[in-house]
């Protein structure tokens, strides 16, 4: 796991102030998602974040998030009509880790970034950069994640290149 944290880690002394153009989101703190002192509750930060992978993803696959392991009509006609189709799956988290550099407190902006680093063949770290108004760095979200294919035995498979392809 030391190798896989170096690299899911790679790049972070340099990114302490944003100087990347747009950032894939930007919105507020949400005063019901701050404890009673101000500050921001921690899952709070992940559930934010996987919004904006949520919409990278979209943006970058194609199809929705929930479409890869969605069992209706609609879900399986989305997997049917990405290049290439797709089989019902899934792409787990096994490990996360927060980073919070600085306190943000409800109504603070925060900027946020998607990138994914392959750290093996079966293994993907996504890490969502989130910047304060200042575009200072604030906090840092990473999920490893691995390939799961669902259908018709749950297997896990190497990560497609279509996963998030642009942002590695």
């Amino acid at each position: 796991m030391r190798h896989d944290l170096d690299r899911l880690l790679e790049g972070f002394a340099d990114r302490k102030t944003w100087s990347g153009g747009e950032f894939d989101k930007v919105q507020r703190w949400s005063y019901g998602d701050v404890e009673n002192n101000g500050v921001f509750y921690h899952p709070n930060l992940t559930h934010y974040a996987h919004q904006v992978f949520e919409e990278v993803f979209f943006k970058e696959c194609g199809l929705f998030y929930s479409d890869l392991s969605g069992r209706d009509r609609r879900h399986e006609e989305a997997r049917q009509s990405h290049k290439p189709p797709l089989e019902r799956m899934t792409f787990p988290v096994q490990w996360l880790h927060q980073w919070m550099g600085e306190r943000m407190h409800a109504g603070d902006e925060i900027r946020t970034w998607i990138d994914a680093i392959v750290v093996a063949d079966k293994r993907v770290g996504v890490r969502a950069w989130v910047y304060d108004e200042d575009n200072e760095l604030a906090a840092l979200v990473i999920w490893l994640r691995w390939a799961r294919i669902l259908d018709p035995v749950a297997e896990n498979v190497s990560i497609p290149e279509w996963f998030l392809g642009s942002r590695r």
